[in-house]
Protein backbone atom coordinates (compact mmCIF):
# COMPACT_ATOMS: atom_id res chain seq x y z
CA UNK A 1 0.00 0.00 0.00
CA UNK A 2 2.96 2.50 0.92
CA UNK A 3 4.55 1.48 -2.27
CA UNK A 4 0.85 2.48 -4.07
CA UNK A 5 0.55 5.67 -2.34
CA UNK A 6 4.75 6.81 -3.14
CA UNK A 7 4.58 5.90 -6.90
CA UNK A 8 0.96 7.92 -7.57
CA UNK A 9 2.84 10.13 -5.90
CA UNK A 10 5.92 10.12 -7.95
CA UNK A 11 3.95 9.59 -10.92
CA UNK A 12 1.57 12.82 -10.06
CA UNK A 13 4.88 14.93 -9.79
CA UNK A 14 6.46 13.81 -12.86
CA UNK A 15 4.03 14.14 -14.61
CA UNK A 16 2.92 17.85 -13.47
CA UNK A 17 6.48 18.90 -14.26
CA UNK A 18 6.67 18.23 -17.68
CA UNK A 19 3.09 20.41 -18.43
CA UNK A 20 4.64 23.72 -19.81
CA UNK A 21 1.87 25.74 -20.51
CA UNK A 22 -0.52 26.08 -16.64
CA UNK A 23 -4.16 26.48 -17.80
CA UNK A 24 -5.19 27.03 -14.11
CA UNK A 25 -4.06 30.31 -12.27
CA UNK A 26 -5.00 31.15 -8.41
CA UNK A 27 -6.38 35.13 -7.53
CA UNK A 28 -7.67 35.93 -4.45
CA UNK A 29 -11.04 38.03 -3.80
CA UNK A 30 -12.14 39.68 -0.78
CA UNK A 31 -9.67 36.95 1.02
CA UNK A 32 -11.08 34.11 -1.19
CA UNK A 33 -9.38 31.60 -2.99
CA UNK A 34 -10.09 30.83 -6.47
CA UNK A 35 -8.63 29.44 -9.83
CA UNK A 36 -9.11 31.27 -13.05
CA UNK A 37 -9.39 29.08 -16.21
CA UNK A 38 -6.55 31.43 -18.79
CA UNK A 39 -8.03 29.30 -21.97
CA UNK A 40 -11.25 30.25 -21.31
CA UNK A 41 -11.36 33.60 -19.03
CA UNK A 42 -14.02 31.55 -16.88
CA UNK A 43 -14.24 31.32 -12.98
CA UNK A 44 -14.04 28.01 -11.88
CA UNK A 45 -15.64 27.32 -8.31
CA UNK A 46 -12.93 25.45 -6.13
CA UNK A 47 -16.01 24.95 -3.10
CA UNK A 48 -13.41 22.96 -1.28
CA UNK A 49 -11.20 25.97 -0.56
CA UNK A 50 -13.66 29.23 -1.43
CA UNK A 51 -14.94 29.65 1.87
CA UNK A 52 -11.20 28.76 3.41
CA UNK A 53 -8.08 30.65 4.77
CA UNK A 54 -6.56 31.17 1.45
CA UNK A 55 -3.33 29.73 1.87
CA UNK A 56 -1.47 28.86 -1.31
CA UNK A 57 1.88 27.60 -2.23
CA UNK A 58 3.13 27.66 -5.70
CA UNK A 59 4.97 24.52 -6.64
CA UNK A 60 7.74 24.64 -9.13
CA UNK A 61 7.05 27.60 -12.15
CA UNK A 62 3.49 27.46 -11.53
CA UNK A 63 3.63 23.45 -12.37
CA UNK A 64 0.99 22.89 -9.32
CA UNK A 65 -0.92 24.15 -6.02
CA UNK A 66 -0.70 23.40 -2.75
CA UNK A 67 -4.43 25.02 -1.35
CA UNK A 68 -5.63 25.04 2.12
CA UNK A 69 -9.01 23.58 2.37
CA UNK A 70 -11.68 24.13 4.70
CA UNK A 71 -11.80 21.12 6.58
CA UNK A 72 -7.67 21.68 7.79
CA UNK A 73 -6.60 19.77 4.93
CA UNK A 74 -4.30 20.57 2.15
CA UNK A 75 -5.08 19.45 -1.36
CA UNK A 76 -2.11 19.33 -4.73
CA UNK A 77 -4.05 20.62 -7.32
CA UNK A 78 -2.70 20.44 -10.81
CA UNK A 79 -2.15 23.47 -13.01
CA UNK A 80 -2.63 21.89 -16.57
CA UNK A 81 -5.99 19.92 -15.74
CA UNK A 82 -7.06 21.92 -12.34
CA UNK A 83 -7.75 18.46 -10.76
CA UNK A 84 -6.84 17.42 -7.63
CA UNK A 85 -4.03 14.96 -7.32
CA UNK A 86 -3.14 14.80 -3.42
CA UNK A 87 -4.77 15.51 -0.16
CA UNK A 88 -2.91 15.69 2.82
CA UNK A 89 -1.57 17.90 5.83
CA UNK A 90 1.01 20.42 4.77
CA UNK A 91 3.49 21.68 7.55
CA UNK A 92 2.97 25.29 6.23
CA UNK A 93 5.68 26.12 9.25
CA UNK A 94 8.30 25.04 7.27
CA UNK A 95 6.15 25.68 3.95
CA UNK A 96 9.21 25.25 1.05
CA UNK A 97 12.33 23.80 2.60
CA UNK A 98 15.62 24.25 0.12
CA UNK A 99 18.15 21.61 -0.01
CA UNK A 100 20.87 22.42 -2.59
CA UNK A 101 19.05 22.77 -5.60
CA UNK A 102 15.62 21.07 -5.17
CA UNK A 103 12.26 22.22 -3.45
CA UNK A 104 11.08 19.82 -0.80
CA UNK A 105 7.19 19.88 0.43
CA UNK A 106 6.62 18.04 4.14
CA UNK A 107 2.99 16.56 4.86
CA UNK A 108 1.14 14.49 7.35
CA UNK A 109 -0.29 11.71 5.22
CA UNK A 110 -2.02 9.14 7.26
CA UNK A 111 -0.09 9.79 10.45
CA UNK A 112 3.52 9.34 8.15
CA UNK A 113 5.68 12.18 7.69
CA UNK A 114 6.24 12.87 3.42
CA UNK A 115 8.68 14.85 1.83
CA UNK A 116 7.51 16.07 -1.93
CA UNK A 117 9.86 17.09 -4.63
CA UNK A 118 9.41 17.66 -8.38
CA UNK A 119 12.71 15.41 -9.29
CA UNK A 120 12.24 12.16 -7.71
CA UNK A 121 9.90 9.85 -5.70
CA UNK A 122 8.34 10.92 -2.09
CA UNK A 123 10.68 10.00 0.90
CA UNK A 124 8.72 8.72 3.25
CA UNK A 125 10.53 9.54 7.29
CA UNK A 126 11.13 7.07 9.79
CA UNK A 127 9.22 9.54 11.86
CA UNK A 128 5.91 10.87 12.11
CA UNK A 129 7.54 14.70 12.73
CA UNK A 130 5.31 17.35 14.50
CA UNK A 131 7.01 19.70 12.14
CA UNK A 132 10.27 20.49 10.00
CA UNK A 133 12.36 23.89 11.26
CA UNK A 134 11.94 26.53 8.14
CA UNK A 135 15.31 27.16 6.28
CA UNK A 136 14.18 29.53 3.69
CA UNK A 137 15.65 32.88 5.02
CA UNK A 138 18.50 30.76 6.57
CA UNK A 139 22.30 31.85 6.10
CA UNK A 140 24.08 30.58 2.51
CA UNK A 141 26.30 28.93 4.21
CA UNK A 142 24.66 26.39 6.57
CA UNK A 143 25.71 23.39 4.19
CA UNK A 144 28.65 21.67 5.64
CA UNK A 145 31.20 20.89 3.07
CA UNK A 146 27.89 19.94 0.74
CA UNK A 147 25.59 18.38 3.15
CA UNK A 148 22.66 20.09 4.67
CA UNK A 149 20.62 18.96 7.22
CA UNK A 150 16.84 19.64 8.32
CA UNK A 151 15.78 19.97 12.04
CA UNK A 152 12.47 17.91 12.78
CA UNK A 153 10.46 18.13 15.75
CA UNK A 154 8.91 15.26 17.41
CA UNK A 155 6.10 14.76 19.02
CA UNK A 156 7.63 14.63 22.30
CA UNK A 157 9.22 18.21 21.68
CA UNK A 158 12.71 16.97 21.21
CA UNK A 159 14.35 17.13 17.95
CA UNK A 160 15.80 14.94 15.31
CA UNK A 161 18.71 16.19 12.82
CA UNK A 162 17.77 14.90 9.53
CA UNK A 163 20.70 14.34 6.84
CA UNK A 164 20.05 15.36 3.70
CA UNK A 165 22.44 13.70 1.67
CA UNK A 166 22.17 10.30 3.51
CA UNK A 167 18.25 9.84 2.81
CA UNK A 168 16.95 12.09 5.53
CA UNK A 169 17.57 9.47 7.95
CA UNK A 170 18.45 11.35 11.52
CA UNK A 171 21.81 11.73 12.37
CA UNK A 172 22.09 8.68 15.41
CA UNK A 173 24.76 10.15 17.75
CA UNK A 174 22.98 12.90 19.33
CA UNK A 175 21.23 12.66 22.81
CA UNK A 176 17.67 14.14 22.86
CA UNK A 177 17.20 18.03 23.25
CA UNK A 178 14.86 20.41 22.95
CA UNK A 179 16.77 23.63 21.38
CA UNK A 180 19.64 24.02 19.76
CA UNK A 181 21.37 27.08 17.57
CA UNK A 182 24.60 27.46 15.28
CA UNK A 183 28.03 28.88 15.86
CA UNK A 184 29.61 30.36 13.28
CA UNK A 185 33.55 31.53 12.97
CA UNK A 186 34.33 34.88 12.76
CA UNK A 187 36.71 35.39 9.83
CA UNK A 188 38.88 38.67 9.51
CA UNK A 189 38.29 39.24 5.41
CA UNK A 190 35.81 36.33 4.06
CA UNK A 191 32.14 35.78 5.17
CA UNK A 192 31.20 33.89 8.63
CA UNK A 193 31.70 29.92 8.79
CA UNK A 194 29.61 27.62 9.95
CA UNK A 195 31.78 25.57 12.66
CA UNK A 196 29.06 23.66 15.18
CA UNK A 197 25.84 23.30 16.97
CA UNK A 198 24.70 23.79 20.59
CA UNK A 199 22.32 21.90 22.01
CA UNK A 200 20.36 21.88 25.09
CA UNK A 201 16.92 22.45 26.77
CA UNK A 202 14.46 25.13 26.14
CA UNK A 203 15.52 26.59 29.52
CA UNK A 204 19.06 26.99 28.17
CA UNK A 205 18.28 28.10 24.43
CA UNK A 206 15.38 30.21 24.88
CA UNK A 207 13.92 29.88 21.37
CA UNK A 208 10.78 29.53 19.87
CA UNK A 209 9.85 27.39 16.98
CA UNK A 210 11.27 28.49 13.83
CA UNK A 211 13.51 31.46 15.53
CA UNK A 212 16.68 32.05 14.36
CA UNK A 213 17.77 35.63 16.04
CA UNK A 214 17.10 37.50 18.91
CA UNK A 215 17.74 34.15 21.20
CA UNK A 216 18.97 35.36 25.16
CA UNK A 217 21.94 34.44 26.36
CA UNK A 218 21.84 31.98 29.54
CA UNK A 219 23.89 30.91 31.95
CA UNK A 220 22.24 27.37 31.79
CA UNK A 221 24.64 24.50 30.44
CA UNK A 222 24.50 23.42 26.89
CA UNK A 223 26.35 20.70 24.80
CA UNK A 224 28.72 21.80 21.71
CA UNK A 225 29.59 19.90 18.72
CA UNK A 226 31.29 20.43 15.49
CA UNK A 227 29.75 20.19 12.26
CA UNK A 228 30.31 16.31 12.12
CA UNK A 229 28.07 16.31 15.46
CA UNK A 230 31.50 15.12 17.89
CA UNK A 231 31.08 16.56 20.80
CA UNK A 232 33.78 19.10 22.00
CA UNK A 233 32.17 19.13 25.40
CA UNK A 234 29.85 21.33 27.65
CA UNK A 235 29.43 24.92 28.68
CA UNK A 236 26.86 27.79 29.44
CA UNK A 237 25.33 29.19 26.41
CA UNK A 238 27.23 32.26 25.91
CA UNK A 239 29.71 33.06 22.99
CA UNK A 240 32.53 34.06 25.14
CA UNK A 241 32.25 30.38 27.16
CA UNK A 242 31.74 28.13 23.67
CA UNK A 243 34.77 30.21 22.10
CA UNK A 244 36.89 28.45 24.49
CA UNK A 245 36.30 25.57 23.26
CA UNK A 246 37.04 26.05 19.64
CA UNK A 247 39.58 28.37 20.56
CA UNK A 248 39.01 30.81 18.27
CA UNK A 249 36.22 33.97 17.92
CA UNK A 250 32.88 33.14 17.26
CA UNK A 251 29.54 34.14 16.96
CA UNK A 252 25.78 32.23 17.61
CA UNK A 253 23.32 32.74 14.73
CA UNK A 254 20.96 33.47 17.57
CA UNK A 255 22.56 36.82 18.11
CA UNK A 256 23.16 37.80 14.74
CA UNK A 257 21.35 39.99 12.24
CA UNK A 258 18.96 38.15 9.79
CA UNK A 259 19.91 38.83 6.30
CA UNK A 260 18.10 40.45 3.52
CA UNK A 261 15.42 38.65 1.48
CA UNK A 262 15.93 39.17 -2.29
CA UNK A 263 13.04 37.31 -3.17
CA UNK A 264 10.10 38.47 -5.10
CA UNK A 265 10.69 42.03 -3.71
CA UNK A 266 7.77 44.99 -4.35
CA UNK A 267 8.25 47.73 -6.48
CA UNK A 268 8.88 50.61 -5.15
CA UNK A 269 7.89 53.81 -7.01
CA UNK A 270 10.84 56.30 -7.58
CA UNK A 271 9.09 58.99 -9.63
CA UNK A 272 10.46 57.13 -12.93
CA UNK A 273 9.10 54.36 -15.18
CA UNK A 274 9.78 50.56 -15.12
CA UNK A 275 10.03 49.33 -18.53
CA UNK A 276 8.76 45.63 -18.05
CA UNK A 277 9.10 44.79 -22.09
CA UNK A 278 8.41 46.79 -25.07
CA UNK A 279 4.54 46.74 -24.68
CA UNK A 280 3.71 46.92 -20.98
CA UNK A 281 5.59 49.79 -18.53
CA UNK A 282 5.22 51.26 -15.14
CA UNK A 283 4.75 54.87 -14.74
CA UNK A 284 4.08 57.52 -11.88
CA UNK A 285 0.60 58.47 -12.21
CA UNK A 286 0.06 62.18 -13.26
CA UNK A 287 -2.01 62.98 -9.84
CA UNK A 288 0.57 61.20 -7.53
CA UNK A 289 3.70 60.52 -8.35
CA UNK A 290 4.22 57.85 -5.68
CA UNK A 291 1.86 55.42 -7.33
CA UNK A 292 2.68 53.24 -10.38
CA UNK A 293 0.24 52.77 -13.19
CA UNK A 294 0.41 49.46 -15.45
CA UNK A 295 -0.12 50.95 -19.09
CA UNK A 296 0.30 49.75 -22.33
CA UNK A 297 3.42 52.14 -24.04
CA UNK A 298 1.94 50.44 -27.73
CA UNK A 299 -1.43 52.47 -27.66
CA UNK A 300 -0.23 55.91 -26.14
CA UNK A 301 0.10 54.62 -22.32
CA UNK A 302 -3.11 53.58 -22.06
CA UNK A 303 -3.48 51.94 -18.37
CA UNK A 304 -4.19 48.26 -18.28
CA UNK A 305 -5.98 48.13 -15.16
CA UNK A 306 -7.43 51.76 -14.78
CA UNK A 307 -6.13 54.41 -12.03
CA UNK A 308 -6.71 52.87 -9.34
CA UNK A 309 -4.04 52.07 -6.53
CA UNK A 310 -2.40 48.74 -7.11
CA UNK A 311 0.84 47.41 -5.36
CA UNK A 312 3.50 45.53 -7.51
CA UNK A 313 6.12 42.94 -7.02
CA UNK A 314 7.81 40.74 -9.49
CA UNK A 315 7.19 36.91 -8.61
CA UNK A 316 10.72 34.78 -9.69
CA UNK A 317 11.06 31.30 -11.15
CA UNK A 318 13.81 28.97 -11.85
CA UNK A 319 14.87 30.49 -15.27
CA UNK A 320 13.72 33.96 -14.78
CA UNK A 321 14.21 36.87 -11.79
CA UNK A 322 11.53 38.97 -13.21
CA UNK A 323 8.85 36.26 -14.51
CA UNK A 324 5.64 37.82 -14.25
CA UNK A 325 4.05 40.38 -11.80
CA UNK A 326 1.95 39.89 -8.58
CA UNK A 327 -0.60 42.97 -8.45
CA UNK A 328 -2.79 43.09 -5.29
CA UNK A 329 -5.88 46.53 -5.47
CA UNK A 330 -5.15 48.25 -2.31
CA UNK A 331 -8.37 49.04 -1.19
CA UNK A 332 -9.47 45.78 -0.94
CA UNK A 333 -6.71 43.47 -0.97
CA UNK A 334 -7.71 41.54 -4.57
CA UNK A 335 -4.68 40.17 -6.32
CA UNK A 336 -3.66 38.31 -9.35
CA UNK A 337 -0.90 37.53 -11.87
CA UNK A 338 0.14 39.80 -15.07
CA UNK A 339 2.38 38.33 -17.35
CA UNK A 340 3.72 40.93 -19.75
CA UNK A 341 5.94 38.54 -21.56
CA UNK A 342 3.77 35.51 -21.98
CA UNK A 343 6.14 32.61 -20.58
CA UNK A 344 3.53 31.14 -18.54
CA UNK A 345 -0.03 32.74 -19.12
CA UNK A 346 -1.42 35.01 -21.78
CA UNK A 347 0.25 38.00 -22.28
CA UNK A 348 -1.04 40.94 -21.24
CA UNK A 349 -4.43 39.50 -19.48
CA UNK A 350 -5.02 40.84 -15.82
CA UNK A 351 -5.45 37.26 -14.67
CA UNK A 352 -8.48 37.74 -12.30
CA UNK A 353 -12.25 37.05 -14.12
CA UNK A 354 -13.84 40.53 -14.76
CA UNK A 355 -16.63 40.63 -12.74
CA UNK A 356 -13.97 40.91 -10.01
CA UNK A 357 -12.10 43.20 -11.03
CA UNK A 358 -14.90 46.23 -9.30
CA UNK A 359 -11.77 48.99 -9.36
CA UNK A 360 -13.20 49.77 -13.34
Amino acid sequence: MKFIFAFSIFLFFSCAFAQEHPQFIPFKFEGKLGLLNVSETELVPPDAFMDGPGNYDVVGDFQSYIIAKNGGEDEVIDARSGKEQFVGHLDRTCSLLRIHKDSYYHFDVNGNSILLNSVSSPIQLTTCYKKIEPNHDAWDNESVDGKQYLWALKKDETYDVLAANNGFTPVSSLPKFESFDLIYRINENAPLTLIGFVLGSKTAIQRTFGQKYGIPESSHTVEVYNTSFKKLGTTVYNPTAIAKLFDQEIVLRGSMMPPPSMANQILIPQNKAIVLNNEFSLIPATDDPGQLVLVNTQQGNAPVLGNDHFDYRYISTSKNLKALLQIRHSETGTFFYFDFDGLYFPKGVPLIPKKYRQWN
